[in-house]
C-alpha cells in the first residue's frame, strides 16, 4: 500500500504558498512583496550612487534655506558625478552647490556609528549622520579655522578673511577683529556689535569691523590631530569643528575621508518626512492591509442574491 504522507517538495510548498486563500498567508505574501520592491529600489540606489545610505533627510534647520526640515537628500559617492570641492576650492572654481560654494558633505560625526546607521537603517539608528558643507580641508598638526557667518542663511559670503581675537572685553564678550587692524584702546558698545558663542568662548565683532557680506574665520586654538574636512551648517554661525557638540560624541573633530558617506546630489521637498515617521508609517501600511483582507474575505463570504425573474410578460 503506498504511503500517502510522503512530504511535499519545495516547488509544492512555494506553489501551496502562492495559491493559498489564507488570510494570514495573504497578508505575509503582500509584506514579502512590499519588502522585495524596497530591497530592488535600494540595490538600484547603490548602484547609482555609489554608496549606502543613498537617501537621507534633513532633520534641522541648520542648512537652512537651502535645505529644509523634512527634504529627502539624494547622496552619491564623494567622487561620483565630479570631485568632492570644499568652499574654499568652489571659491576659486566657481563651483556652487545650493547657492554656496563647495559640496554639502553627509558624514558621521566622529566616525562613530551604530549597527542600523551601519547598514543604512537611519531610522533605527541613535547617531544619524550630519548633512553639512566641506569648508576646507586642514592637515594632521595644523590649526583648525573656525568658519564665522554672521549673517547664517541669509547671505553667502564672498570671502572669509582672518580675524584674531584680543585680550580685551566688551560687554562681557573677548573682541574680535581683523588680522591686518589695530584695535583701539577704547571701545563703547553698539547695537549693531555682532556677538558670538563658539564651544568654549563668548565673543564679539565691533561694527566698525563689519564688512557686508562677508564672512570670517578665526583660529580656534586647536591643533587638528588627524586630517579632515572643516565643515559648517550654512544657518550656523560658526564651523562644526570648535561649535558643535554631539550628545555620545563629544567635540566635533576634522571628518576623515573615510567618515564621509558622500555629497548631497539633490533633494526632494518634503518627501523626507516620511522616513521621519517610518514606525507610525510601517503601522498604518500594516493596519490597511489587514483590513483590505478582512474586507476582500467578508466580500467573498457573502452568498449572491438570485436574480429576480421578470414579472412582465413577453408580447
Amino acid at each position: 500500500m503506498a504511503d500517502t504522507n510522503q512530504p511535499r517538495d519545495i516547488r509544492t510548498l512555494i506553489s501551496d504558498f502562492r495559491t493559498s486563500k489564507h488570510w494570514a498567508i495573504s497578508l505575509l505574501r503582500d509584506i514579502l512583496w512590499m519588502v522585495a520592491v524596497v530591497a530592488g529600489i535600494a540595490l538600484a540606489l547603490y548602484l547609482v550612487c555609489g554608496t549606502w545610505p543613498a537617501v537621507v533627510t534633513i532633520e534641522s534647520g541648520s542648512m537652512t534655506p537651502h535645505m529644509n526640515v523634512g527634504d529627502l537628500v539624494i547622496v552619491v559617492a564623494p567622487d561620483r558625478f565630479g570631485a568632492l570641492q570644499t568652499w574654499d576650492e568652489g571659491n576659486a572654481s566657481g563651483y556652487k552647490k545650493y547657492d554656496d560654494y563647495g559640496d554639502v558633505i553627509i558624514y558621521r560625526p566622529n566616525g562613530i556609528t551604530d549597527f542600523w546607521a551601519s547598514i543604512g537603517v537611519l531610522p533605527l539608528s541613535k547617531q544619524h549622520p550630519i548633512i553639512h558643507r566641506a569648508m576646507t580641508w586642514v592637515d594632521a598638526g595644523e590649526s583648525q579655522p573656525l568658519y564665522l557667518n554672521i549673517y547664517r542663511g541669509n547671505n553667502t559670503p564672498t570671502a572669509y578673511p582672518p580675524l584674531v581675537t584680543s585680550n580685551q572685553t566688551l560687554a562681557g564678550y573677548r573682541i574680535l577683529y581683523p588680522a591686518n587692524t589695530t584695535l583701539p584702546v577704547n571701545l563703547t558698545p553698539g547695537i549693531h556689535d555682532v556677538p558670538i558663542k563658539t564651544a568654549t568662548e563668548r565673543l564679539i565683532l565691533p561694527s566698525e569691523y563689519v564688512t557686508p557680506g562677508r564672512g570670517y574665520t578665526l583660529s580656534s586654538g586647536t591643533t587638528a590631530l588627524h586630517g579632515g574636512y572643516i565643515s559648517k551648517g550654512d544657518n550656523n554661525p560658526a564651523s562644526d569643528q570648535g561649535y558643535l557638540s554631539v550628545a555620545g560624541v563629544g567635540d566635533i573633530q576634522p571628518t576623515q575621508k573615510d567618515w564621509v558617506i558622500g555629497k548631497a546630489y539633490f533633494t526632494i521637498p518634503l518627501v523626507g518626512l516620511l522616513p521621519l515617521h517610518i514606525v507610525e508609517v510601517i503601522i498604518v501600511v500594516i493596519i490597511l492591509m489587514v483590513i483590505h483582507e478582512l474586507y476582500l474575505r467578508r466580500k467573498k463570504g457573502k452568498p449572491e442574491k438570485p436574480q429576480q425573474k421578470s414579472t412582465k410578460k413577453r408580447r
